[in-house]
């Protein structure tokens, strides 16, 4: 795991050695409007109650850097990105290597995104086992709502299928962790957010008709880990017994919290009956479990083993809270850096209250807690970033305009800074392909991109296509495929390259759906043909 996590006592030593070398450049403050240039807190207005907004509320440009993409440079990239999702059916191919509970079973369905799983070709069919008992699946809500992002965008734009149903099937996947984290029929708290849950063990046939076991054996096993823990409810009223790993830590919060605009319009706008009504049944979950954050102090509740409500790093045991953290809250190094973490606070309250809740986040790019916690850990880079643009895209589409003029600035503050100072720590093709990925999230909702910015997109996405167009696993069910343990999704690394994630490979047509998109951007990708599928073309891959 990847928190941050440390005593009071340690706290101090901690802050005072990033302190005594210079690091920081001040914290966002509480209280008033948002943004620093004045405005109202924008409320929820033009948000799913009064009809969602249809393009960026205000002009926002930035002078271009780095050599300008030739037309021929952005059109060969589009047909070779486009290329890809078509040679391997991209969403097909999730749907496949993805799973929960099947709708053969009588209980309700879902999927998600696993990890710690491993698949095993047995005769005909493929069998997905929960291998790891003490650590699997503990980080799925970081790929699960990034594929979901853009199976929704995908199928808002071109209404296909297989996106819809990948949608419905993820959103459900998301609601599952918190309904399967309820005790029994007696418990009222059905929005805390369980890491995951497995349940039972069934095969069924797919649409294609591959005959595919789901194998949860590995994980039926209890453990106390430092964050988080595994224990069985028996009597869980939706799906019997399951596995619960508790402890829903702040790292995959924001990722979480970024796809909620995407549930906005799904639930407004999905042509789909089931992925609309799934999507809305999970914006509800994810309104009311961003709501107990923002009731709680800004901390994420979890359960116990009998189903008991507490606070991780607040339990008022001292051994357990020691151990804890700051996994769960916003608000631990609040005493020494006031609104330490604004960014993920204030994105609690717009989704969970609908509108800042008085805070003021400013340009949020940078403050002395960042430059602790990136040191302590390069993961914290993800969450502090991403909680940055989870904040942008809520703002926007909660109608807070001011709010989010003011955090691109600061986000085009933060990407430039990352690009003139990498950390000499981590290999450069690593960290220009997490630049990367950041720019492409955040030029979906109001950064305009730079021409240095698009060839990075270009540079990491051109070389995931290389390494993953001709990988010969797609197909678990196929004749080619040997017997026993396979692979079933390829890697994104060598030992000295980086490249997009296979599970960000469809990221693109977030950007290309979203209304927020800045035409003050430099042009790096053709969305009219993303928007099309009938002109997506492989034969020259």
């Amino acid at each position: 795991m990847f928190e941050m996590h440390a005593s009071p006592a340690s706290k101090s030593i901690l802050l005072a050695a990033v302190l005594s070398i210079g690091l920081g450049a001040g914290a966002c403050s509480g209280g008033g409007d948002p943004g620093s240039d004045g405005g109202s807190d924008g409320g929820a207005d033009g948000g799913d109650g009064g009809g969602l907004p249809g393009a960026l509320p205000f002009e926002y440009s930035r002078t271009d850097v780095g050599e300008a993409l030739s037309p021929a440079e952005v059109g060969d990239f589009t047909r070779r990105l486009t290329g890809y999702w078509k040679k391997v059916d991209f969403f097909r191919w999730v749907l496949r290597t993805s799973h929960g509970v099947h709708e053969s079973t009588g209980k309700p369905d879902y999927m998600v995104w696993w990890g710690g799983v491993a698949a095993y070709r047995e005769g005909d069919a493929v069998r997905f086992y929960h291998v790891d008992p003490d650590g699997g699946g503990h980080n799925i809500m970081i790929p699960t709502p990034r594929v979901l992002a853009s199976a929704i965008a995908g199928h808002l734009m071109t209404g296909d299928a297989a996106m819809a149903e990948l949608a419905e099937q993820y959103c459900k996947g998301i609601t599952a962790t918190m309904k399967g984290m309820v005790y029994d029929e007696d418990d009222p708290v059905d929005w805390l957010m369980a890491r995951n849950i497995a349940a039972f063990n069934h095969g069924y046939t797919t649409d294609e008709g591959e005959e595919k076991q789901i194998d949860y054996t590995g994980w039926y096993h209890a453990y106390e880990h430092w964050n988080t823990w595994r224990f069985e409810y028996a009597d869980n009223p939706t799906w019997g017994p399951v596995w619960v790993t508790n402890m829903r830590s702040k790292d995959d919060v924001p990722h979480i919290f970024m796809v909620v605009p995407h549930l906005m319009y799904a639930a407004e706008r999905a042509e789909d009956e089931d992925m609309r009504a799934a999507c809305a049944e999970t914006l509800s979950y994810l309104r009311k479990f961003a709501g107990d954050i923002v009731e709680q102090g800004y901390k994420i509740r979890t359960k116990d083993p009998q189903g008991r409500i507490y606070t991780p790093g607040y339990s008022g045991d001292p051994e357990l809270d020691e151990a804890a953290g700051d996994l769960a809250s916003f608000v631990m190094w609040d005493e020494f850096i006031p609104d330490a973490e604004c960014n993920a606070k204030r994105c609690s309250a717009l989704i969970g209250r609908g509108d800042g809740q008085g805070l003021d986040c400013g340009e949020a790019a940078h403050n002395d807690y960042e430059a602790m916690a990136t040191q302590i850990h390069y993961y914290n880079h993800d969450i502090i970033r991403f909680f940055h643009s989870a904040h942008i895209a809520n703002a926007l589409a909660h109608g807070d305009a001011e709010a989010a003029r003011v955090l691109l600035r600061g986000m085009a503050a933060r990407i430039e800074g990352y690009l003139a100072e990498p950390d000499p720590e981590i290999l450069p093709a690593r960290w220009n392909s997490d630049v990367a990925l950041l720019a492409l999230r955040a030029a979906a909702f109001g950064l305009p991109l730079t021409s240095q910015e698009a060839r990075l997109i270009h540079t990491s996405w051109g070389r995931a296509i290389d390494a993953y167009k001709d990988w010969e696993s797609y197909d678990l069910w196929g004749e080619a495929i040997p017997q026993g343990q396979v692979a079933y999704r390829p890697g994104d690394r060598s030992e000295d390259d980086h490249w997009a994630s296979i599970e960000d490979m469809t990221l693109v047509m977030e950007y290309c759906w979203s209304p927020f998109r800045n035409p003050a951007g430099v042009e790096w990708v053709d969305c009219e043909l993303v928007r099309d599928p009938s002109r997506w073309d492989d034969s020259g891959l």
